[in-house]
C-alpha cells in the first residue's frame, strides 16, 4: 500500500511478489535435506527470528519506495519459508502427548498391521494435529493481512512491518517452547510404548522398511534433495497423488485462477464479488482443516479424493449459476475438500516415508504442489488469448473431477498406505469332544 502511495509502477510491485516467490519455490527442495540432518525445531527458530529482525530494520530504515532493499527483505522472507513450512511439519506429531502413541499388544502385534491406522491413537492424534495445524495456518492467512491492512491505513507502513515482526517473534518463542517436548519426544522411554509409528515394522509402509538408510556423511545437498523426490516416487500412491498435484495445479488451478476474475466481471460481477468469494474459499479451508483431522480408517484416501472433488464443483460453480449465494456455498465447499485431501495426505506421507527422510519428503511434497503454480498461471494467461474465459473454466472442472475419480481407481490411492490389505480373519473351528475311552463306551452300551 505505501508503495503504491509512492507512485511505485504495478509491474515493480509484481517484481516484489515474484522475487518471495522464486526464492521460496527455488530452496524449498535443498531445506528439506538441510532439516534432515539439523534439529528442525533450531531451524525454525532461525527462520523465525531472520525474518523479526528483517522486518525490524525494514520498519526503521525504509522511507516507502521499492528498490534493492526491499526486494532483498522478499526473497529473504521466501529463503525463511521455505524453512519453516516443512520444519513445522516435523516438528507438531512429536510434540504429541505420550498417551497418544501407538497401542501395543502384550505379544507385541500393533492393532493396526496393515497400516490402516483404524485402531492406532497414533494415526488419528498425528491426523488431527496437522489439521489444527493447518487449521490455525489458514485462520492466520485470513486475520493477517485484514489486521496488517488496518493498521497499515490507520499507523504507517513502518507500524504494519513491526507488527509483522512481532508475531514471527512470538512465533519463534512458541516454537522454542515446543522444541523442548520435541526434544523429550526424539528419545522415547521405552521400544514398546514411545517409538514413532514410522520406526515400527509393523506400522511402517513398505518404502519405510526397504528405504530407511542412513544418509552418508559427504553426501551433497543436492543428491540429498533427490533422494527426497526418489522416496516419493518409489511409494506408489504417493506417486499417484503427486502427479495429481501437478496435473491440477499445472493444467487446472493455474489456467483457472486467472480465468476467473476475467469471467466474473465479462458476467456483470464486480471486484467485489472476486473478492468475496476468495474470502469464503479461505474460510472453508479452515474447515477443511479441522474436517481433515478427522478422516482416518482404511478408506481415508478414498473419503479425502472424495473431498477434493468438491474443487472441481467449485470450479465449474460460476459457469453453472450466477447467484452470489450459491458461489459463496461452492467456493466453501472447495474450501473445505482441498484443505481436508492436504491434511490425509501429509499424514500418510509421515506414516509412509521413514523418518530419516521425512523433511525431504514434506519438502518435495510442497515442491510438487507449489512450483507449477506460476507455470500454471502462464499457461492461463497464454490460454485467453486463443479461448474465452468461460470454456477455460469448464475445462479446468472437467479435467478435476474426471482427474481425481482416476485416482480412486487405485487401491493404493483409497486407502493412502502401501501395505496390503489385511488378510480376511476366519473364525476358529468349534473344538470337538475328546472321543471317550473304551472302557467308558464299553460300560455305557451294557
Amino acid at each position: 500500500m505505501a508503495a503504491a502511495r509512492s507512485g511505485t509502477t504495478a509491474e515493480t510491485i509484481g517484481a516484489v511478489f515474484a522475487a518471495r516467490f522464486i526464492a521460496l519455490g527455488g530452496v524449498v527442495l535443498f531445506s528439506g535435506a538441510l532439516l534432515d540432518r539439523v534439529n528442525p525445531v533450531a531451524a525454525a527458530v532461525a527462520a523465525d527470528a531472520t525474518r523479526f529482525f528483517t522486518l525490524i530494520s525494514l520498519a526503521l530504515l525504509w522511507d516507502g519506495r521499492l528498490d534493492a532493499v526491499i526486494l532483498g527483505v522478499a526473497v529473504l522472507i521466501g529463503l525463511c519459508e521455505a524453512v519453516s513450512e516443512p520444519a513445522l511439519l516435523l516438528i507438531t506429531p512429536q510434540v504429541l502427548r505420550r498417551e497418544t502413541r501407538a497401542a501395543t499388544k502384550a505379544d507385541g502385534e500393533t492393532d493396526a498391521p496393515d497400516g490402516s491406522g483404524s485402531s492406532d491413537p497414533e494415526e488419528a492424534a498425528v491426523t488431527a494435529a496437522y489439521g489444527l495445524l493447518e487449521g490455525m495456518r489458514n485462520t492466520s492467512g485470513i486475520v493477517g493481512p485484514t489486521l496488517a491492512a488496518t493498521v497499515v491505513a490507520v499507523l504507517s507502513s513502518s507500524a504494519g512491518a513491526v507488527a509483522a515482526a512481532v508475531a514471527f517473534g512470538l512465533s519463534a518463542v512458541v516454537t522454542r517452547w515446543a522444541g523442548a517436548r520435541y526434544a523429550a519426544r526424539s528419545v522415547p522411554d521405552s521400544p514398546a510404548t514411545d517409538c514413532p509409528a514410522t520406526d515400527s515394522p509393523a506400522t511402517a509402509g513398505p518404502a519405510a522398511r526397504t528405504s530407511d538408510e542412513p544418509e552418508k556423511p559427504d553426501e551433497s545437498l543436492l543428491r540429498s534433495a533427490l533422494g527426497g523426490l526418489a522416496v516419493l516416487w518409489r511409494v506408489r500412491w504417493l506417486r499417484h497423488v503427486q502427479i495429481l498435484a501437478v496435473v491440477h495445479v499445472l493444467l487446472a488451478v493455474g489456467p483457472w485462477m486467472v480465468a476467473l476474475p476475467v469471467f466474473l466481471l465479462e458476467t456483470g460481477h464486480s471486484a467485489t464479488v472476486y473478492g468475496f468469494v476468495l474470502g469464503s474459499f479461505a474460510v472453508g479451508t479452515v474447515v477443511g482443516a479441522l474436517v481433515g483431522g478427522r478422516v482416518t480408517g482404511r478408506s481415508r484416501g478414498l473419503y479425502s479424493l472424495a473431498l477434493l472433488g468438491l474443487f472441481g464443483v467449485t470450479v465449474l460453480a460460476p459457469v453453472a449459476t450466477g447467484s452470489v449465494l450459491l458461489l459463496t456455498a461452492a467456493f466453501v465447499a472447495g474450501g473445505i475438500g482441498q484443505q481436508a485431501f492436504d491434511v490425509v495426505k501429509m499424514a500418510g506421507l509421515r506414516r509412509e516415508v521413514p523418518e530419516s527422510l521425512h523433511g525431504r519428503a514434506f519438502s518435495a511434497d510442497f515442491f510438487f504442489s507449489f512450483a507449477s503454480l506460476p507455470l500454471g498461471q502462464l499457461f492461463g494467461a497464454v490460454l485467453l488469448r486463443f479461448a474465452d474465459a468461460r470454456t477455460i473454466m469448464l475445462w479446468a472442472g472437467v479435467l478435476v473431477l474426471v482427474t481425481t475419480a482416476a485416482a480412486m481407481l487405485s487401491p493404493d490411492a483409497r486407502r493412502f498406505s502401501s501395505a496390503p490389505p489385511p488378510a480376511p480373519r476366519t473364525p476358529p473351528a468349534p473344538a470337538q469332544a475328546a472321543p471317550l475311552p473304551e472302557r467308558v463306551r464299553d460300560a455305557g452300551t451294557s
